[in-house]
């Protein structure tokens, strides 16, 4: 009688080891994944304008504007998508359709004193998403620069 709980017993310890090493597995190559480790760079990290010129043309980061969305309109970094801060709950629905939580962000605003790519970085790192960083010099700096540009709502 013995015998036969310790094996019944020993076998579930497996069916749960198993189960568990199968699930961590399936949340680690999910891109709707929930991160369980330290992301690649902790929310908030602020990258320089030259960094972020040379992410964006290496083109493996998605670029997020947190500002109000007819600043957006009247300019934003080429290919980025409009967050705008007040209005990111609205926007998560549809921003995890379109970028998987394994890709990289840069969130950005006008810069100086401006926190809202902050605390846009720290709420989508809260949602899930693993490497989101910060263009500190925001805008008006990558405008500056000469760097791509657009207007409208085209990304």
């Amino acid at each position: 009688m013995r015998q036969r709980f310790v094996r019944s017993l020993a076998g579930a310890v497996a069916i749960v080891l198993v189960g568990g090493a199968l699930g961590l597995l399936a949340n680690a190559v999910s891109s709707a994944g929930i991160p369980l480790l330290a992301s690649e760079a902790a929310p908030g990290t602020a990258i320089g304008l030259a960094a972020g010129r040379q992410v964006h043309r290496a083109g493996g980061a998605a670029f997020v504007d947190a500002r109000p969305r007819d600043d957006y309109l009247a300019g934003h970094i080429e290919g980025a998508l409009s967050v705008p801060l007040g209005e990111r709950a609205r926007e998560l629905g549809e921003l995890r359709r379109e970028l998987p939580r394994t890709r990289p962000l840069v969130a950005y605003c006008e810069g100086g004193a401006c926190t809202s790519a902050f605390e846009l970085s720290a709420w989508l790192a809260a949602n899930g998403w693993r490497d989101v960083s910060v263009l500190a010099d925001g805008y008006p700096a990558w405008e500056a620069a000469g760097f791509p540009v657009t207007q409208g709502a085209a990304p």
